[in-house]
């Protein structure tokens, strides 16, 4: 094995992806199982997809519900007393409308799952960790305001704010924590706008790469973060995002 194929290896490594099934959560899953990752844990609500890879287990699981949560995180520590390896917390749900008619409901769903439930995975799975790797999938919207979506962009400026959080509390363990934030990516959640030839336009013209992004441009960066590629790096924003966030006039 050369220093490429080692420094980006995962052999060995026992990994936690949750949103396994959505179409950014399907390329890390996969990209991270081709690496070499002994065990990818694959964490949805369904858990009926099927991988070309044994080395992917489904794992149905209900993110707003913290007894769920917890029996998952007590299962992993006690078939992997010395800790997992790498733990991606992809899951993320979106509900649009406008700002004095959004629901609670729509606002703590949106909370258990794209932010609690980050939370309690990292800390319970981090207690048996050591010199790991916590990717957290945040948006752009980690940094812009969007209309008609406030329980969205609220929960991913604090998904930003807790890996700051857990990359002070958890650097003592040598575990890195990072962000990865995608722009406009053509999955089934943003059909609605790549499907749209106006609105798809639009979001186009807003990246320096005039086009959408793919689930594999996000796959590639969540592997650079999960592997010895990445060791002196951690609390950091990365935004794949076509330029997006960087673009002025």
């Amino acid at each position: 094995m050369n220093y490429l194929e080692s420094v980006f290896s995962l052999s060995g490594k026992v990994v936690v992806v949750t949103g396994a099934s959505g179409g950014i959560g399907q390329a890390i899953t996969l990209c991270l199982a081709q690496a070499g990752a002994r065990k990818v844990y694959a964490l949805d609500l369904k858990d009926d997809t099927k991988w070309p890879s044994q080395n992917i287990e489904n794992y149905s699981i209900d993110l707003q519900d913290e007894n769920q949560i917890s029996g998952f995180v007590d299962n992993i520590n006690l078939n992997y007393p010395g800790g997992i390896d790498v733990l991606v917390n992809c899951a993320g749900v979106t509900f649009t409308n406008n700002f004095f008619d959004y629901s609670n409901e729509d606002w703590d769903t949106t909370y258990r799952i794209n932010l609690l439930a980050p939370y309690l995975l990292s800390k319970g799975l981090a207690k048996n960790m050591f010199n790991g790797s916590v990717i957290n999938i945040t948006s752009l919207n980690a940094e812009l305001a969007f209309p008609n979506n406030p329980a969205y962009v609220t929960t991913k400026h604090g998904l930003k704010g807790l890996t700051k959080t857990l990359a002070l509390e958890l650097g003592k363990r040598s575990i890195r924590v990072n962000n990865v934030g995608p722009g406009y990516i053509k999955t089934e959640m943003t059909k609605k706008s790549w499907s749209n030839d106006t609105i798809h336009e639009e979001r186009k013209k807003k990246t320096f790469l005039d086009r959408w992004g793919t689930p594999t441009d996000i796959a590639g960066t969540v592997l650079f973060l999960a592997s010895d590629a990445s060791s002196y790096i951690t609390g950091q924003d990365i935004y794949v995002d076509g330029g997006w966030t960087a673009k002025g006039l």
